[in-house]
This record gives C-alpha cells, sequence and structure tokens, in this order.
C-alpha cells in the first residue's frame, strides 16, 4: 500500500489520498502505520483513541463506527458523541469504520449523517 500510495502522489500530487486497511489495530499500536497519504480510515476494531494518539499529528482521521450501531439511535447516538468527544481537537472526518450492511433502516442512516454534521457544527 505504501508503494500504490506513493505512485499516486507522485502522478497527482494535489489528490488527497486515503488509506484504509481493515484489521490494523496491533500495527497502528506498534507505529508501524506510515506512508504518503493524507487521510488514514480507522476500522471499528481500532480504537479511536489509539489511533489518534498514534496517527493523529501525521494524518487526518476518518472513520469508526461501527456499523452494526446503526440498527439502534441510541447506539449512533452514544457512539458518535463519543467520537466527536475523542477528536475534539483532531482532524476528523466522521463514517463509519467499514461497510453498511444492506438491512440497515434508511432512517437510521439518515440519522446518523444528520447527527454527524450537527455535532460537527459544535466542535
Amino acid at each position: 500500500m505504501v508503494e500504490i500510495a506513493d505512485y499516486l502522489k507522485s502522478k497527482y500530487p494535489n489528490s488527497p489520498i486515503i488509506m484504509f486497511p481493515k484489521g490494523v489495530a496491533s500495527f497502528v499500536e506498534q507505529g508501524l502505520v506510515y506512508g504518503n497519504f493524507d487521510v488514514f480510515g480507522v476500522d471499528w476494531s481500532t480504537p479511536m483513541a489509539l489511533a489518534k494518539e498514534k496517527l493523529g499529528d501525521k494524518y487526518a482521521l476518518q472513520g469508526n463506527m461501527e456499523p452494526c450501531r446503526l440498527y439502534f439511535k441510541e447506539a449512533i447516538k452514544e457512539c458518535v458523541t463519543s467520537i466527536a468527544e475523542t477528536m475534539k481537537d483532531g482532524r476528523h472526518i466522521f463514517n463509519l469504520g467499514h461497510g453498511i450492511l444492506p438491512d440497515v433502516p434508511v432512517e437510521n442512516a439518515k440519522y446518523f449523517v444528520s447527527l454527524c454534521k450537527e455535532v460537527s457544527k459544535r466542535g
């Protein structure tokens, strides 16, 4: 992935590159994440506080809500609030920590987006 990011940056230097590896919490913890990219997508199994501590000075972070939380509005609110609190003084893009499941109620997905917008305005 490092070579791909380097190639893309050399060819398109003004285009932001987002790296999203899944299941790499131990690599994050050990300081083994590096590369010529702009945003690091944090999967739901990696604690956002750990990613912020280890990577927040180098990259904007994206993610990391666990997709199954979209089934319950209370779980959505709890997680969005927690991520916002963790990332309040860091560069962050709200997103899921992996893909959306096909049977998630559309109303809940819309609630997630609205809540993310609302929380982002506060910061």
